[in-house]
């Protein structure tokens, strides 16, 4: 049966209208008291009384009138549609979305301790991502992905982003821009490289970090530029040879460094530098050491041409800026198998008097000066002195001893 007409009339309608704003604020299931509207006419007070029955007539019991109404074979809510006030279920949709969140959140907190550790790089990348997530299953699933992708930058051997895509994710494009994963992915990085420091959150999307994560973007775009590398055998081993032989310098991918064999002779020394300039200038004056330049921070190329020189039984030395940027690289070199040239503390004292002498004002650096194991007098001395000696300041003395070494 439909609601009673009568309870349709024009008369009740603020009556309705105002229990279902009762409703919205405590529950569509809600049964109680609600205490009737200034103005409520007595026809209506008394056609309540008949309906819902109590002692009353300032209140309406909402259980009472959900029998009386029973009784006609309908409910609150059905009277509420009828009477053009059906009640929304705001309170319901708010106490639904708040278990929904709180349940996605305690998932995604789970699944990130357990998949990925309890370093505070974790609980950081937690909440960057969690807005984006809508359910518990998704935030595993999110989980897992990150997991796989982090436990594939970390196994030794280069890979483009598109193909350790393809390996975690199943889709070659989805750590490319715009692609489902990049976002948390690239967070994950940049988190895991600070170790949790929320400053590093904007640089996410950096080439250089997912670069220095062993992620680059594509295996040609940044070779790393080498000079008279006395490679042996044939291909592009002969490749490089006719290229030194012809007075230029040789920019090696990590697509071609991965894929061919790497021989040279017994005894092989080969000098990294940190600036371009020297590996140039080398170029121009014929000095033929074999060379490379890490272009700054080591990315995928260098440190690929590094591993696979130090496998070969080549020794493999590096020099770079007397800054703390510089003595950083070097140190990370250094734990590698890497030995420093001519980046000691007489080196950095011999670069202070060459300036002063030539009347140059070296510039100043902030920052503390990381440790420098194969000499500790040198983070002593650059502490002290508080200035940098840029690579290219030593560049002719750097220059000199190559060319008497070859």
């Amino acid at each position: 049966m439909p609601t009673p007409p009568v309870l349709l009339e024009p008369e009740f309608l603020p009556l309705w209208a105002h229990v279902r704003d009762a409703l919205e604020k405590r529950g569509l299931h809600d049964r109680g008291w609600v205490p009737l509207p200034t103005g409520t006419p007595p026809s209506v007070r008394a056609r309540l009384k008949e309906i819902a029955p109590g002692r009353s007539t300032a209140r309406l019991h909402l259980a009472a009138l959900d029998r009386g109404l029973a009784r006609h074979g309908t409910d609150l809510l059905g009277l509420l549609t009828d009477a053009g006030c059906p009640p929304t279920g705001r309170r319901e949709a708010r106490d639904a979305e708040r278990d929904r969140r709180r349940s996605r959140d305690e998932a995604l907190d789970d699944a990130a301790r357990d998949g990925l550790g309890d370093a505070p790089w974790v609980s950081a990348w937690a909440g960057e991502v969690r807005s984006r997530v809508p359910d518990d299953d998704s935030a595993r699933r999110l989980v897992r992905v990150v997991a796989r992708v982090l436990a594939l930058a970390d196994t030794p051997g280069e890979r483009s982003r598109a193909e350790v895509a393809a390996q975690a994710v199943r889709g070659a494009h989805d750590l490319d821009r715009g692609g489902q994963y990049r976002r948390p992915v690239g967070l994950a990085l940049a988190l895991r490289m600070a170790d949790g420091e929320p400053g590093v959150v904007e640089h996410w999307d950096d080439p250089a970090v997912w670069a220095a994560a062993g992620l680059p973007g594509d295996l040609v775009a940044t070779p790393v530029l080498t000079w008279a590398l006395p490679l042996l055998g044939d291909g592009l081993a002969a490749a490089v040879r006719a290229t030194t032989a012809a007075g230029a310098p040789m920019p090696l991918t990590v697509l071609s460094l991965r894929e061919m064999p790497l021989e040279v002779p017994p005894g092989t020394v080969v000098h990294g530098v940190e600036n371009p300039r020297l590996l140039e200038a080398a170029v121009q004056q014929g000095v033929a050491a074999p060379m490379f330049c890490t272009a700054g921070n080591p990315t995928s190329a260098p440190s690929l041409l590094i591993r696979r020189l130090l496998g070969a039984g080549a020794e493999v030395r590096h020099h770079g800026d007397f800054d703390p940027d510089g003595i950083a690289i070097t140190a990370r070199l250094h734990a590698q198998g890497v030995v420093p040239w001519r980046m000691t503390a007489a080196d950095y004292t011999d670069a202070l008097a060459a300036a002063a002498q030539a009347g140059v004002e070296l510039r100043e650096f902030a920052g503390p000066v990381p440790p420098t194991p194969w000499d500790p007098e040198l983070a002593t001395a650059m502490q002290r002195a508080g200035r940098a000696a840029d690579e290219e300041r030593v560049m002719d003395a750097l220059l000199a001893e190559l060319a008497d070494s070859g």
